[in-house]
């Protein structure tokens, strides 16, 4: 057994569980078949390599990628109980969609995941923001929407151009997308 192999099996077994997720969990059951059971290499690959970037923006507090993929049985506990509603599952799969709203890092999806998948420590989404050429700070240089909406304080302004982030502060809830009149930010994964 790998490394790897161990961490996760300690992290699912010392994992509590309240009594009514545990009963959901039994009555849901698998919705899906386990990506460990596939025939291809390509999983058995990712599992060899120490970090596997994001393939999706994940709700806050995901676990890493890998085990998400694997527990997550999108059950939808985490979409009724959001109270932004910007969780959607696609592909078998939560994920976050910033299209017309923000996280705001409630913690509400993470209470009610029955599987652990929302249970990581991280609350970041994977999601930054990019700004576009429509930027009206850079064109007129008297726009600071985004800087204001951003409750992280991870945007800073200077005049005639693009704002520029401190990707360490954002943790990728979309409050500056929201904030933004011109719809000159859009919400990509990181690369990080």
């Amino acid at each position: 057994m790998t490394r790897d192999e161990k961490y996760y099996k300690a992290y699912m077994e010392h994992k509590t569980i309240s009594r009514r997720g545990l009963f959901r969990a039994l009555a849901n059951g698998s919705t899906r078949n386990s990506p460990i059971m596939a025939s291809d290499d390509s999983l058995a690959a990712k599992l060899d390599c120490q970090e596997v970037s994001r393939t999706i923006p994940r709700p806050p507090k995901a676990v890493d990628e890998l085990l998400y993929q694997q527990i997550c049985n999108a059950c939808g506990d985490c979409v009724k109980a959001c109270p932004e509603q910007v969780i959607a599952i696609e592909d078998e799969l939560a994920r976050l969609v910033l299209d017309y709203g923000y996280c705001s890092q409630c913690g509400e999806c993470s209470q009610v995941c029955p599987t652990g998948a929302l249970h990581g420590q991280d609350n970041d989404t994977g999601l930054i923001p990019q700004f576009s050429d429509g930027c009206q700070n850079a064109l007129f240089s008297d726009c600071h929407l985004c800087q204001e909406a951003c409750p992280k304080q991870a945007i800073s302004i200077k005049s005639y151009s693009l704002p520029e982030l401190d990707k360490e502060a954002c943790d990728g809830c979309g409050r500056c997308k929201q904030g933004c009149p011109f719809s000159a930010i859009s919400m990509a994964l990181s690369m990080q």
